[in-house]
């Protein structure tokens, strides 16, 4: 059946209409990953469109590329050094190659050689597209420890700038990954901690939850009186998943803390004894 359309799909894939290439490439990613191996003798028009001057297109045809190379670790490798010395033209194209060169990195072996694909993500944080820099930025975070240890400055710095963006969806984005960040090494993100106390009074309660939960993991003793009487300001306004967040940071806040059991403790009671869900604050029970 594939065969009967395959000279029309090489066609579309190549042709003049950017809605025209780009459905044709989004259909042979699903063909390809359904199991029609006819797909792989495509790769030459596939080349050809990722130099498309169209900004989809050039993304479509780079995902479908990663699609048919996947299997073979030499090609990825070859596809992202052939890619990240060039500049694509779209943005979304250029988050798609950051997380293929993370995902390289990730899965390069000790001691092998990564620093062209850590001088792109790095060159990708001073992009000029937000959209860029912040994925460079969280990819560059999410990297392993003993990678990360060199290079984390640059990320948190980036999404620092975010977080005093004018745009709500840039800074819950930049909190998230710093939040994510946190969950691995609190004392990573620690020089943020001012711009994450400014956020606590966010008009978003989204923005203000997560600065909240995110400085209960890495917050200092000393400001953990305050973050409960802020927190308690605004719990009822909040959704369920946000409070489940908050009673797991509060726990392991108290590990950390054992001399602010007691504070925690009475923030814990006080918040249950005003009938907020269940479904929420079961983690009393521990």
């Amino acid at each position: 059946m594939i065969q009967s359309i395959e000279r029309y799909m090489k066609q579309a894939i190549v042709d003049r209409n950017p809605a025209v290439a780009s459905a044709a490439l989004v259909s042979s990613v699903h063909m390809l990953l359904k199991g029609n191996e006819v797909v792989k003798r495509w790769v030459n028009e596939v080349q050809e469109a990722v130099s498309s001057e169209n900004k989809m297109v050039q993304y479509h045809a780079l995902g479908l590329l990663y699609h048919i190379r996947s299997a073979d670790r030499m090609a990825i490798s070859k596809l992202v050094a052939k890619h990240t010395k060039t500049s694509l033209r779209s943005p979304h194209a250029t988050c798609l190659l950051i997380r293929i060169a993370a995902k390289a990195l990730d899965d390069a072996e000790p001691g092998s050689a990564t620093g062209d694909l850590i001088s792109f993500l790095e060159s990708c944080v001073r992009n000029k597209s937000e959209m860029v820099m912040y994925e460079a930025a969280r990819c560059l975070g999410q990297l392993g420890d003993a990678k990360a240890r060199a290079i984390t400055t640059t990320a948190v710095s980036t999404l620092s700038i975010m977080l005093n963006s004018p745009k709500p969806t840039l800074r819950f984005a930049a909190l998230r990954a710093l939040n994510k960040m946190a969950m691995q090494d609190p004392s990573l993100i620690q020089i943020v901690n001012h711009d994450l106390e400014l956020l606590i009074t966010d008009s978003n309660r989204s923005i203000a939850t997560l600065a909240i939960t995110t400085l209960l993991k890495t917050g200092q003793e000393n400001k953990i009186d305050l973050l409960m009487k802020q927190i308690s300001t605004f719990m009822g306004d909040i959704a369920e998943e946000f409070k489940v967040v908050i009673v797991d940071a509060i726990r392991n806040l108290c590990q950390r803390f054992p001399k602010k059991y007691p504070a925690m403790l009475s923030f814990l009671g006080t918040a249950l004894r005003e009938e907020v869900s269940n479904s929420g604050w079961t983690g009393h029970s521990d």
